[in-house]
């Protein structure tokens, strides 16, 4: 009964994320000023800070876990490292350069946030792929 439940649960997160990439890279492609107006009005906001980094621990975390439920275990435990990588980064490099950091990448990617859109809705359709089809 626990084991299936543990299964169940190292799939459901990052089908969750996946969907939440979904979204977001939708709304990036429909409606892009939602999610950088978010950005840009709280940047200096510390749990905009913090939300980066916990979030991307969480992420990584289930990514490595869930990884040998998935149909590609090697790349979604590459990219659960990555996450984890970068969580520890931006733990380092404090808030200050982080805020700094998301201030020229907000402007430099502003009109290129369809792209961005559609990388966001590609990467989240194949993390949610992955989980949804059984392992061969």
């Amino acid at each position: 009964l626990f084991r299936n439940a543990k299964i169940t649960i190292m799939k459901i997160l990052p089908i969750s994320f996946g969907i939440l990439m979904l979204l977001a890279g939708l709304s990036l492609l429909i409606s892009p000023e939602i999610i950088i107006d978010y950005i840009e009005n709280n940047q200096e906001n510390t749990s905009l800070y913090i939300f980066a980094i916990v979030v991307r621990l969480i992420i990584g975390i289930s990514l490595m876990v869930g990884a040998k439920e998935s149909k590609y275990p090697g790349v979604i435990k590459f990219f659960g490292y990555l996450f984890i990588i970068a969580a520890i980064i931006f733990t380092f490099m404090g808030q200050d350069n982080f805020q700094h950091i998301i201030s020229s990448l907000v402007s430099t990617l502003k009109p290129y946030a369809p792209v961005s859109g559609l990388l966001g809705m590609a990467f989240g359709g194949f993390i949610v792929y992955a989980f949804t089809k059984k392992k061969n």
